[in-house]
């Protein structure tokens, strides 16, 4: 039942009354709802679902339409028919009317209204029904502007009253509406229970006629029609819930479960449309949409299953036949085909594994997940570098190794129960077999009603059909595909046998050639990791590193034929990348020394005054002493340690600039030894004759440095400090560093040719420095040569009738000398032949000056006495120029050569070097004092002292020279406290 199909009897005006929150303040002053409707024009018989309509277009009533007009036109003054009002007579009404409702008004204020006339007119207004009272008789009764107030009143009430309509049928409209369709059902119900209760007692009075009038009244059994539509509908439903039993199945990597419950579906489909027209017509739409969304599954299933092949994490043998078997029934895989896929799968994923992305050309571009690890890794340390490439390598030794097991495991012939059959021929076996499907109970043939009821009732209880999984049982059967769906009760009990006992065919194929396909996949994925190594080795940079790698791998290498395979074909990889690493290391080695050498070398000319260029200054230069610990005692050790060192330095004469050049080098060398530690000994032979390769660069580095700095550049004294700085880091490498030994470590290689031309290069950088020396300290000579020095001024030196000690600018020349050979910063215990040259070179120059020749008598006694000296400082060879010095002054004044003399020359000359040894002594350090005479022995409290010197104490006034007796020159000048602290670094 409908409200449209009669609304009278749903709501008429006459039963409706307004709600009480609706009314006005007095409900016999206002009309009901329904009654203002008709003063408003709308029919009663209009119904209520028309209302919304009309009362969106609702029109003003008919007498506020007109009393509008009227009050325009009486406003206007153009109204015709409209006489003027008696307002004398109005007034006295209207004082009357107030006169008497005093009592009664409304409660307006005053000062609205103008006098009393206005206080009862506005509540004549209130309680006046105007709607009801013709617009004449309105404009008789009041002016022009209560008649306004009384139009504005009424718009406002009509407006009310159509916004209170509207939200009474918009609220309650649905309401109505489904009151009235329950009506109507319980209407039907009752009628239909009234006749079951008449049919019912009518069978209850004639049990014999009850089957003829259930039969007569062609009453369809609800229990059959059920029993009919449950085939059908056991069909739909594993078609709709098959997909989300398939995405489960698949999100659980159950792929043998989803490819055999797709399978079914497809015969679940085929037999569903096999059915007659009159069954399964209806279903068809639905069917075919349905299996538009099961069709792509299967190679979605195919797919996620080839992916599964893939998986880097170890399988066992059961699961990977359960993949395999899948792909197998959706795809008609013959074995060896399954095999062929197996291993081109895992060969996938071993190069997966092994795929090194190359460094992206630009930032814009957009990496892979691959390629992003790839660059992060570059930030990271040596340490965490070593162990991903090591991982890398491992995984994929181990995927290589897991490969091979498996497929034996899976694809191997097995002897079990006298036949011969691989585990996933097995499975192919027990899966064409199937199992045996479930019986169901039939319910019993309905012959009543009663029996009906009972039979239904019995088919919803009973219980769900037992499987006997026994363990040659198959891995995957229909009945447990149906068993594992939310439906599966339904389905088992309902679905044909044709359905439930469903096995798949899988056409017979011959056994593979495992051993052949094996053999050929172990080869190539062997030459895979050969040619994939060296790209992930070029990240280690140390040997040490490739070395740990190696052990990490061959730890996964131990054991059979295979393993030793795999182990040797890497190898030469190894070694090979450990070549890499020490011409990479040894070749960086050369070009880093070249530039700092370089680098210090320009530093040196840039400032002379360098402590570079003064090592013996920059050995007693200030130090800073290691304060008291403030903190901890690590901190103390930590400075004393520094302290130390810096002792140490300055006692070899390591200047700033050359220990700066020396600690990159030995630090490089250092490392290079760790990094020969635990390699084989085939490796060192490679080793050596890279290193002798390298120190052979070195060396030719450090020749074409000091020809760089050499006099083409006619820079003068600054470009002789530099020379002399390239030959000191040569000098230094060769003798007193550990480069050398570092860098050789425990390689066969002999340096005893690299030391000597080491030395060359150091001998070539004194070239021009023993040029200038020898210059300068020729130059100091020239006042022995002076025209103005007479014999006046030679005897002024002299301590007796012949001189005893050599002259003052002999003496500057060899001060001169001996300032030079501080630059050289020679380190302590190395003896090289440079000073004896520069002494040799200095007393050949000196002797062949041609001013010797134009002394006179005192001149030339002095001069013997000079070049005596000169004689012995150059290794006491034949004194020649001494004795031609004695004859020439015989020969100009007999008088002034001492007879004596001659044979006390040699004697006084020696002394005189006993006496100067120590100023003299970077001159004579080379001397040795056995050749040039016995060693006199000092007495008195200085006697200990005197050990100290060398050559021995001069001659004391007993002897043949003149002077005083010898005094300790250390007494002059005692050392302090701290001094002693220098032994520590000696």
């Amino acid at each position: 039942m409908s409200l449209r199909s009669n609304p009278s009897s749903a709501m008429s005006p006459s039963s409706y009354t307004s709600p009480p929150f609706l009314d006005s303040s007095s409900s016999s002053r206002r009309p009901t709802r329904f009654s203002t409707i008709s003063t408003l024009g709308i029919p009663p018989a209009v119904s209520p679902l028309d209302l919304p309509r009309r009362a969106s277009g609702m029109s003003l009533p008919q007498g506020v339409g007109k009393m509008h007009r009227k009050v325009s036109n009486a406003a206007s003054g153009s109204g015709s028919g409209i006489s003027t009002p008696d307002y004398a007579r109005r007034a006295r009404r209207l004082a009357a009317r107030a006169a008497s409702g005093a009592g009664t008004g409304s409660g307006a204020s005053a000062g609205q209204g103008a006098g009393v006339g206005g206080q009862g007119q506005r509540t004549i207004m209130e309680e006046k029904d105007w709607a009801g009272i013709e617009p004449d008789e309105i404009f008789r009764t009041l002016p022009v502007q209560e008649v306004r107030k009384v139009e504005a009143k009424m718009r406002a009430d009509a407006l009310n009253k159509q916004s209170e309509l509207r939200s009474m049928v918009g609220t309650r409209y649905r309401d109505l509406l489904t009151s009235a369709t329950q009506i109507t059902s319980l209407h039907s119900s009752s009628l239909k229970l009234s006749e079951n209760l008449k049919t019912l007692s009518q069978a209850c009075n004639n049990p014999a006629e009850a089957s003829i009038l259930m039969e007569e009244a062609g009453e369809t059994s609800e229990a059959e029609e059920v029993a009919n539509m449950l085939p059908v509908a056991a069909h739909m439903k594993l078609l709709l819930d098959a997909p989300e039993a398939l995405y489960g199945q698949l999100a659980h990597h159950a792929y043998l479960h989803a490819a055999f419950l797709w399978l079914v579906t497809r015969v679940v489909k085929e037999s569903l449309s096999n059915m007659p027209e009159e069954v399964n017509e209806p279903y068809l739409p639905l069917l075919q949409k349905q299996w538009e969304t099961l069709l792509p599954f299967r190679s979605h299933i195919v797919q996620r299953a080839t992916a599964a092949l893939r998986s880097r994490e170890t399988t066992d043998p059961k699961t990977l036949s359960e993949t395999l078997l899948a792909i197998i029934l959706l795809d008609n895989l013959p074995i060896s085909d399954a095999l062929s896929l197996l291993l081109s799968q895992r060969t996938k994923t071993i190069r997966d594994i092994l795929a090194h992305p190359t460094e992206p050309t630009t930032p814009k571009v957009t990496l892979s997940p691959r390629a992003r690890r790839r660059t992060l890794s570059r930030a990271r340390g040596p340490a965490q570098e070593r162990e991903a490439i090591s991982a890398v390598l491992s995984d994929a030794v181990r995927c290589l190794l897991d490969t091979v097991d498996i497929a034996d495991r899976v694809f191997a012939t097995r002897e079990k129960t006298g036949t011969k059959e691989s585990l996933l021929e097995e499975m192919m076996r027990l899966v064409q077999v199937g199992e045996p499907a479930p019986v169901t109970q039939q319910a019993p043939v309905r012959r009543s009603s009663q029996q009906r009821r009972t039979s239904r009732m019995l088919s919803i209880s009973l219980t769900m059909p037992q499987f006997n999984l026994s363990p040659d049982s198959p891995p995957i059967s229909t009945p447990q595909v149906l068993q594992s769906l939310p439906s599966a009760q339904i389905l088992l009990r309902h679905l044909p046998a044709s359905i439930t006992g469903f096995t798949p065919f899988i056409a017979s194929s011959s056994a593979p050639a495992l051993a052949d396909k094996l053999a050929a996949w172990q080869t190539s994925s062997t030459d895979l990791l050969r040619e994939a190594a060296p790209s992930w080795l070029a990240d280690l940079q140390s040997v040490s590193d490739v070395w740990r790698v190696r052990s990490s791998v061959v730890e996964v290498l131990q054991g059979d034929v295979l393993r030793h395979s795999i182990r040797e074909a890497l190898e030469d990889e190894w070694a090979a990348r450990i070549r890499d690493v020490w011409d990479l290391k040894l070749e960086k080695l050369v070009e880093v020394a070249e530039v700092h050498v370089r680098e210090a070398g320009e530093a040196m000319r840039q400032n002379v005054d360098d402590l570079d260029s003064n090592p013996e200054g920059y050995m007693f230069s200030d130090v800073t002493f290691p304060s008291a610990p403030t903190s901890t005692l690590v901190g103390s050790t930590t400075t004393f340690a520094s302290f130390l060192s810096d002792l140490k330095r300055r006692a070899a004469y390591r200047t700033p600039r050359l220990d700066a050049v020396l600690s990159v080098l030995e630090k490089t060398a250092l490392d290079l030894k760790v990094d020969m530690r635990g390699l084989p000994e085939q490796l060192h032979g490679d080793y050596s004759v890279r290193v002798q390769g390298m120190l052979g660069r070195l060396v030719g580095v450090l020749e074409k440095v000091l020809e760089s700095m050499g006099p083409a550049r006619g820079d003068g004294k600054l470009g002789i400090e530099a020379e002399l700085f390239v030959g000191r880091v040569a000098l230094f490498i060769a003798k007193s560093s550990s480069f050398l030994g570092d860098a050789v470590g425990e390689s066969a290689v002999e340096t005893s040719g690299l030391v000597d031309q080491l030395l060359r290069v150091h001998e070539s950088s004194t070239s021009r420095w023993r040029g200038r020396a020898v210059e300068e300290a020729v130059t100091k000579l020239a006042p022995i040569f002076a025209p103005l020095r007479g014999p006046r001024e030679v005897r002024a030196s002299w301590q007796g009738p012949h001189p005893v000690a050599p002259s003052a600018p002999i003496m500057a020349a060899l001060q001169s000398l001996v300032s030079s050979v501080r630059h050289l910063g020679l380190p302590q215990g190395v003896d090289l032949p440079i000073t004896p040259r520069l002494v040799e070179a200095f007393v050949d120059q000196a002797t062949a000056l041609e001013g010797w020749k134009t002394l006179e008598a005192e001149g030339a006694l002095q001069a013997a006495m000079d070049l005596a000296l000169l004689s012995l400082l150059s290794g006491g060879r034949d004194d020649i120029a001494s004795t031609k010095m004695l004859a020439k002054a015989k020969d100009a004044d007999a008088d002034v050569v001492p007879e004596d003399f001659p044979t006390q020359l040699p004697t006084l000359a020696l002394d005189s070097l006993r006496r100067t040894q120590l100023l003299l002594h970077p001159l004579i350090a080379h001397l040795d004092p056995a050749k040039l005479g016995p060693t006199p022995k000092a007495s008195g409290p200085d006697a200990r002292m005197a050990s100290l010197l060398r050559f021995g104490p001069p001659a004391s006034k007993g002897g043949v020279g003149v002077g005083t007796e010898f005094r300790s020159p250390l007494a002059v000048s005692r050392p302090a406290k701290r001094f002693g602290l220098l032994s520590i670094a000696t």
